[in-house]
């Protein structure tokens, strides 16, 4: 179910009468855990055991390292559960990939190798609960967090629905402690929630959708079609598009967990606004950057091992980073490109910090609007990578970006930009916009007091039921 569709919006009515009609936790958190699993089993329904197979096995695990007497029996039952929820991650997610690789390879070494379509249908939000998974036996294995004794509210800590599908990560030490009873829904709870609903459906239907269709969609399909013009623009357009599906995804989520008494973390503080790469990493997709820092990067080492080992170690977790979006050469590309950006900043960063003339020219104004260009151009060409759907358009729409203009083939496609397109690309950036008139020091209130937010979420439903389009796309990152 999208999460902006009738179909949820009376799934999500029935469950919330359900859930607060009744008084005991167990009963409570059963009927919650029942809709997450019916939530998770509606595309395919056939992928539900895969959920509730990892659920069990990181269950046992998580009861088994903690009640182990020994460093060996802890360490086996870690292996098992991170064994068990990559492997089922990697079969699902990258065997296509290294099938068609491997043909490729073979057909090259002169070994015949008979191709096959591969088509696996990924299951709901598997890159997400995987890593939840993960997270909670590692934390249980590093003594911070019990192992959870009932079945029932680590299945539901593994399954919420709000955020199942894309997202946030969510960490059993942030999400346990809130189950302890459940929680009381406050009126300011329900009155950000409307407010975070109403702001992710305008994102998703009145931004990130028409975005798509006018000018993202056709552009990239055929680049070599349009102007120069026509491809910065949708470039420009592309990174709205995802930032508002994805933002907004996040923030329903997060309105909806409330409705529940539940809190999610945030996971984006206006990305677009950084001035440089590890800035920018700092203020996108946070879950997963934090995830992949303290599970993946500080076991390796982190930055203690020299100047070699740490720019090895950037390089394997953007990489990591990169295949765990998808499954596919431009996903690797990116996360290799990421990961130079960064060996790269941390190497001038460290030349130039402390010096007294350098620290002078990084606080002023104009250092910092250079600082905000560049990182801005290195994270459009990054998003042309995964966009493009061949390399030959890639480097012309990247061309386009760096300035080079070209005549189109098809003079039929010459037609200006729509208009909207400049509107939507302003309304996505809105917040960021309002950011940079506080910190110019216009006084802006941090929040609007609570009927005028109300009264802003109900005018946002009005503007999506009129101006909306029927059936919205899915959201990107549901596919990831």
């Amino acid at each position: 179910m999208i999460f902006a569709s009738k179909s949820f919006l009376v799934f999500l009515a029935v469950v919330l009468v359900l859930y607060h009609g009744l008084g005991r936790r167990d009963h409570r958190y059963r009927v919650l855990l029942l809709a997450s699993w019916l939530f998770y089993a509606v595309v395919p329904p056939h992928y539900w055991p895969v959920i509730f197979a990892l659920t069990l096995i990181d269950y046992v695990a998580g009861l088994r390292i903690d009640r182990a007497q020994d460093e060996r029996g802890r360490r086996r039952w870690l292996g098992a559960s991170i064994a068990a929820n990559l492997g089922l991650l990697i079969g699902f997610k990258y065997t296509p990939f290294a099938y068609e690789n491997a043909v490729t390879l073979a057909g090259l070494l002169g070994v015949p190798l008979s191709p096959a379509t591969l088509s696996i249908v990924l299951p709901l939000g598997i890159s997400y609960h995987t890593f939840q998974g993960i997270s909670y036996t590692v934390d249980v294995y590093r003594r911070q967090i019990p192992a959870v004794t009932s079945f029932t509210d680590y299945a539901l800590f593994v399954s919420f629905f709000p955020q199942l599908a894309a997202g946030p990560i969510v960490r059993a030490v942030d999400f346990l402690p809130q189950m302890a009873a459940p929680p009381t829904v406050t009126r300011a709870q329900i009155a950000d929630g409307i407010v975070l609903f109403a702001g992710g459906l305008v994102k998703k239907l009145l931004i990130a959708d028409p975005l798509d269709q006018l000018v993202v969609g056709p552009v990239f399909a055929d680049p070599f079609a349009f102007t120069d013009a026509a491809h910065r623009w949708a470039v420009v357009g592309w990174a709205v598009q995802i930032y508002c599906d994805f933002s907004g995804y996040t923030d329903m989520a997060r309105g909806v967990s409330k409705w529940f008494g539940f809190e999610l973390p945030e996971n984006f503080r206006l990305p677009y606004l950084a001035t440089s790469i590890a800035d920018f990493w700092r203020r996108w997709h946070l879950s997963l950057s934090a995830w992949l820092r303290d599970y993946v990067y500080f076991p390796m080492g982190g930055s203690r091992g020299g100047e070699l080992r740490t720019a090895f170690n950037l390089l394997t977790l953007f990489v990591l980073c990169g295949l765990w979006h998808g499954a596919a050469w431009n996903w690797l590309a990116y996360g290799l490109f990421n990961g130079v950006l960064m060996v790269l900043h941390r190497g001038y960063d460290r030349a130039v910090t402390g010096r007294p003339a350098w620290d002078a020219l990084r606080g002023t104004v104009g250092w910092a609007l250079v600082a905000w260009a560049a990182t801005a151009l290195q994270f459009l060409v990054g998003l042309i990578m995964i966009r493009t759907s061949d390399w030959s358009g890639g480097v012309r729409l990247t061309q386009s970006l760096l300035g080079q203009s070209f005549e189109p083939t098809a003079v039929a496609l010459t037609t200006p930009v729509p208009p909207p397109v400049a509107v939507l690309i302003a309304c996505g950036l809105a917040g960021h916009a309002v950011e940079l008139v506080r910190r110019a020091g216009v006084p802006v209130p941090a929040a609007w007091p609570e009927p005028v937010r109300v009264v802003a979420a109900a005018a946002a439903f009005a503007t999506v039921i009129v101006f909306a389009p029927g059936v919205s796309k899915t959201f990107l990152y549901v596919q990831f």
